[in-house]
């Protein structure tokens, strides 16, 4: 009896010893599962979808710069940190010798993709190239002159007085690159471009010399015209991101339990006046316009922002205070005193009706619901509207060929004002769609080059933000938010800057 006892008892622990061993296996198998899957998922790409993809790779072609630091191929010099502090890669210090002269001192650690060291002589390299090529780097400062006094020691010769050396190296056309004898670039940013097609896809791999580059997953971006693609895209998982998504989409998208981002833009959206155009030339037309619309239904049509109070996003301490209200009966009255009088609903001056065309573009998705509004409320006011959206804006601001633009800018990607004032407002510079000309406003430009007090220099970009709403040269509109689809695998990604840093070195596998 004991025996058989025995025995039963040694049978139990077998049996229990095998059930665990079976369990046990079937845990490590599971695990093993897990960490395959967790490996597969991590080694396939990011994938981005956009309003836009980059058409080239020239560093000194006008807004390419932007777009290659946006996707995180390319540095500037100093950059915008996610806790808004300006810092560089390549820059140990820097000092002031003399109103128009300043020197740097160099790090030579950071390098290009192809491993050559980022030195004094590559700096003053590339960026005397961007100065000669790219007009848009000649706004704050007039032409810039870099020249190597040894490896670690810059010498920057600026035409015009400059305050702020780390802002204007933070301006997006002043990028780090070097051209190759094949008429290759190579650049410094955390990606490497593996293969491309112009406007619509652009493969990306961790930048070898880019430090963490091994935790890095690979990125791919896509071209998506259409938003209602873009969204059944991230739907449907082909996508990890979708920047950015309008209003009503990220409502669905939050509605079915998935990751909606909702940042501050720190973009203004506003309209750019053509002063040469026969009606908008005069002021009158321009206010009325101003009075006229409902800046609210904008915002409530793109359910957050808020309405514009100058050139700048409301966050900044130099952000304008101007009141912007509407007014449709002053409105009335100042297109009666500039002749235009209502005729079968259409005002009409000398036999000619009054005629105006809104002209913007696709890949700011909220501008296009910001016309269609805008159009009914300046019908009401009596103009002939016409609206068209267009590819390639930039080149009808440049043109001339145009009554009102509604643009999108991020017009402080420096955490300065001076950069976009100057580009905007000074007479003659690239962005200054409008010709506007001001002996004014060029005065308080350069006094805010000179000025070194910061409580001046934000007087001044308050006194340059209340000019430019009195003589309009472009319509102060919304300071919008921006929201951003992602995934769980993204769950963690936190944009920043707008869309200055969408691919950054933040991106994990």
């Amino acid at each position: 009896m004991k025996k058989f006892k025995l025995l039963l008892i040694l049978a139990t622990v077998i049996i229990s010893c095998s059930m665990l061993s079976a369990c046990q296996k079937n845990d490590t198998t599971q695990t093993d599962d897990k960490k395959a899957q967790t490996q597969t998922a991590d080694d396939t790409p990011v994938i981005i979808g956009q309003t836009w993809v980059l058409g080239d790779t020239d560093p000194t072609n006008s807004g390419t710069p932007w777009g290659l630091t946006s996707q995180g191929i390319s540095e500037t010099v100093f950059k915008l940190d996610k806790d808004g502090k300006l810092t560089s890669r390549f820059i140990e210090s820097f000092k002031r010798v003399d109103p128009l002269t300043w020197t740097a001192v160099i790090k030579n650690t950071a390098k290009f993709s192809n491993g050559d060291v980022v030195d004094a002589k590559a700096l003053a390299d590339c960026l005397n190239i961007i100065q000669e090529k790219n007009a848009l780097s000649n706004a704050t400062a007039g032409k810039v002159t870099f020249t190597a006094k040894d490896d670690n020691t810059l010498e920057i010769k600026t035409e015009r007085e400059l305050q702020l050396l780390d802002s204007f190296l933070t301006e997006w056309a002043n990028i780090v690159f070097k051209e190759l004898p094949d008429n290759t670039y190579v650049f410094t940013g955390p990606y490497v471009i593996e293969s491309f097609k112009p406007e619509i896809e652009f493969n990306l791999k961790p930048n070898p010399n880019y430090e963490g580059a091994d935790n890095r997953p690979d990125v791919k971006i896509l071209a998506f015209k259409d938003a209602s693609a873009m969204k059944l895209a991230f739907d449907s998982g082909e996508i990890d991101m979708a920047f950015t998504v309008t209003p009503e989409v990220a409502k669905m998208i939050k509605d079915s339990g998935k990751n909606v981002k909702t940042i501050d833009a720190g973009y203004q959206y506003f309209g750019i006046f053509n002063l040469n155009s026969d009606i908008l030339k005069d002021e009158k037309v321009r206010q009325a316009i101003s009075l006229g619309i409902n800046r609210d239904e904008y915002v409530k049509s793109l359910m957050g922002g808020r309405v514009a109070t100058g050139f700048f996003a409301q966050y900044f301490d130099f952000a304008g205070d101007v009141k912007l209200s509407q007014d449709i009966e002053k409105a009335k009255t100042l297109l009666d005193e500039a002749g235009y009088v209502m005729k079968d609903n259409v005002r009409v001056k000398d036999d000619k009706t009054l005629d105006i065309t809104l002209t913007t573009y696709p890949s700011r998705p909220d501008l296009p619901i910001i016309m269609q509004i805008m159009a009914s409320q300046l019908k009401e006011l009596g103009f002939n509207v016409n609206t068209q959206i267009v590819d390639g804006i930039d080149n009808v601001g440049k043109s001339g060929e145009f009554d009102l633009i509604l643009y999108a800018q991020h017009t402080a990607p420096t955490g300065d004002p001076a950069f976009s004032l100057n580009q905007f407002f000074r007479a003659d510079q690239p962005k200054n769609f409008s010709k506007y000309k001001s002996d004014e406003m060029d005065k308080i430009l350069d006094e805010l080059g000179k000025e070194e007090d910061n409580a001046k220099r934000v007087e001044l970009a308050k006194k340059a933000q209340a000019l430019v709403a009195k003589n309009l040269p472009v319509l102060y509109l919304i300071d919008p938010q921006w929201n951003i689809a992602v995934s769980d695998r993204l769950s963690d990604y936190q944009p920043y800057n707008g869309d200055y840093y969408i691919v950054n070195d933040q991106l994990k596998k």
